[in-house]
């Protein structure tokens, strides 16, 4: 009888633990970056339809649709604003780092593609598109300041919640410098043999004229203390540049609904709904775009809204109400862009 009791207990232990290992395993798997079939795209993620065999979305919804992946997640990036996905707030510089794995699954809506949004909990009153300036390919900092001889630093600033700092991607190699976060500022002087001055650093603070992937020995300082990183211009930067907010979508008797792209939006790359980052190729550009995730005739960072010389916004084709003159928000300024 006791050995009976033994393998029942046993028996249901190996079951519970086989059940634990299953829903465990589910939950560590990683998120597809792209799906055949919409009945598998995940809750509050944003997605580009795109199907070369047609223009029609809704011939692609079935429950019972098999073939090759035509959904594309819209990545997340990684960000200095997590938990503020959503804010209209210019405190400090939202940007957003790319590895190079990520930067190249950026999907691209154009003229036969669709922006799709998925959630089981409601449909969004309101649709949230940020849009961001993209300053190409670096080492993970952002937002270097110049002090007052011309030379940069960065500010080594701890969130609230202590997950993230503000200027520097802590999943690249630039997160070494983090050793000296108890430093007011930490001065990069150098990536290589080029000086890190006015005419080598971004609108977004970034370090330019650095080749994709290439490896850097970069100088920085610490009081007047130097020290020499290896460092990768692995992450394609992005600083938040205007944002916009929308209310037309449509139901397409699915699991997800199409967001529609405003016509005032030129080429760019836009955050939506918090969610993740695409790229838009307006219809002014779509002959002479590349197909690539990078393509150089293509101006990304033309801002939509124009502001004067005293930061007064002057043009917002957003505003239907819009009146010459209102006072708004000047954000990153042309002449920086």
């Amino acid at each position: 009888m006791k050995n009976k009791l033994l393998t029942i207990i046993l028996a249901s232990l190996l079951l519970t633990g086989c059940g634990s290992l299953s829903t465990m395993k589910g939950k560590l798997d990683a998120e597809a970056s792209s799906y055949a079939n919409a009945y598998d795209l995940r809750s509050g993620r944003a997605y580009v339809w795109n199907n070369k065999a047609h223009d029609d979305i809704t011939k692609d919804l079935s429950p019972e649709r098999a073939g090759p992946d035509i959904f594309f997640l819209c990545p997340k990036g990684d960000i200095n604003f997590a938990g503020d996905e959503l804010a209209d707030t210019q405190l400090y510089p939202r940007c957003i780092w790319m590895s190079t794995p990520e930067d190249e699954k950026i999907p691209t809506v154009k003229k036969g593609s669709a922006l799709i949004y998925v959630s089981d909990e409601k449909v969004p009153e309101k649709i949230i598109f940020e849009r961001f300036a993209d300053y190409g390919y670096s080492i993970g900092i952002s937002n270097l300041t110049p002090d007052g001889g011309g030379h940069y630093y960065v500010s080594v600033a701890e969130s609230k919640d202590g997950e993230y700092k503000k200027n520097i991607d802590q999943k690249s190699d630039a997160a070494q410098i983090l050793e000296f976060s108890d430093m007011p500022r930490i001065y990069l002087d150098r990536a290589a043999d080029m000086d890190v001055r006015e005419d080598t650093v971004s609108g977004g603070g970034t370090v330019m004229g650095l080749a994709k992937n290439k490896s850097y020995t970069c100088t920085f300082y610490t009081g007047t203390f130097y020290q020499d990183y290896t460092m990768h211009a692995n992450i394609r930067s992005f600083t938040s540049m205007e944002q916009f907010e929308t209310h037309a979508y449509e139901f397409l008797h699915a699991n997800c609904i199409k967001l529609e792209i405003p016509g005032y939006f030129k080429s760019g790359y836009y955050y939506v709904m918090g969610t993740g980052l695409f790229r838009y190729v307006s219809p002014e550009d779509e002959d002479k775009y590349c197909g690539q995730a990078f393509d150089g005739s293509i101006d990304w960072n033309d801002p939509i809204r124009k502001y004067d010389e005293t930061g007064i916004c002057i043009y917002d084709p957003s505003d239907e109400a819009y009146e010459t003159g209102e006072n708004s928000d000047p954000g990153i300024k042309e002449e920086d862009m």
